[in-house]
């Protein structure tokens, strides 16, 4: 398998960094993607609480956010919609980094050795990249529960993850009745 490489619209953006009080290099880099959902938060709560060593890890939060796509083509005309783009990309790269920022949040800076980094494209091939480029020792991530036909019709980024990536890919689900 190829290293995997960023798109053209790949963006990657360092929001939260480490504490002045974590400069050793960690035994572990922990990277967890999240979003806005449930389940990633359940799947963030349960590294923390039982894979994380906040001693000697480093916590990588991962957001991607998606690339906009809107026609430009009307009626029979070009319609300019660069500034209406540049503003919705502004918003999703605010509410992205709000996103990382409350996650790094719910521990102690001083305590835990935190990264939080936005991307910008398709969730697979970002998160795949980025995990290889931090050489990541595992990802967490959460699932929304598909089932066997949403999963194949929508796709999943758990289930690519899991079958592509080189690393450990723990996907936590709470136990729901």
């Amino acid at each position: 398998m190829a290293n995997p490489t960023p798109s053209a619209t790949s963006v990657h953006e360092d929001v939260v960094r480490p504490h002045d009080d974590h400069t050793a290099t960690p035994l572990r880099i922990i990277a967890i993607a999240v979003d806005s959902s449930k389940y990633s938060e359940y799947a963030f709560d349960w590294a923390i609480n039982n894979v994380v060593r906040p001693e000697s890890d480093q916590i990588v939060i991962i957001n991607v956010r998606s690339v906009l796509a809107i026609p430009v083509y009307f009626e029979g005309a070009y319609v300019d919609l660069t500034e209406e783009v540049e503003k919705l990309e502004a918003a999703n790269q605010q509410e992205s980094h709000e996103l990382l920022r409350k996650y790094a949040g719910k521990l102690p800076a001083h305590k835990y050795n935190i990264r939080g980094v936005a991307l910008r494209g398709d969730p697979r091939d970002e998160i795949e990249f980025k995990v290889d480029e931090l050489k990541a020792d595992m990802l967490v991530i959460g699932s929304r529960g598909l089932g066997a036909f949403k999963r194949a019709v929508l796709g999943s980024v758990s289930d690519y993850l899991v079958h592509h990536l080189k690393i450990p890919v723990l996907v936590p689900r709470p136990n729901e009745a």
